[in-house]
């Protein structure tokens, strides 16, 4: 896979994140090349845009109302590493949210 500049995979991961926050699952599918490779460490493995598609939307329509705050990003060539929370909507009577943290490694191909 060739290297690409650390602007151009800033620039898809910011995409990305914006697709996020709009809930547009169809639109972040299509983030995934034809051969990517996702492991969800309850699901399981996917391979391929399809497949990932067909999992993801399903999942994520059952999250309405949920935000993904970013902890940290760590750029290294072409991968993106990110620490990142999944808010569930409300707060506890203390104020604090219901969340809890994820971790994604992405591999940018273009």
């Amino acid at each position: 896979m060739p290297d690409f500049t650390r602007e151009e995979v800033e620039s898809a991961f910011r995409d990305r994140l914006v697709i996020q926050e709009r809930d547009d699952w169809e639109a972040y599918a299509d983030t995934f090349t034809d051969d990517a490779v996702y492991v969800e460490h309850h699901e399981g493995t996917f391979r391929g845009k399809q497949a990932i598609r067909d999992w993801l939307i399903p999942v994520m329509a059952q999250c309405k109302g949920w935000t993904y705050p970013i902890v940290w990003v760590a750029i290294d060539g072409n991968r993106v590493v990110y620490k990142w929370l999944n808010r569930l909507p409300g707060q506890r009577p203390d104020g604090s949210y219901y969340e809890f943290a994820g971790m994604t490694a992405i591999e940018y191909a273009g």
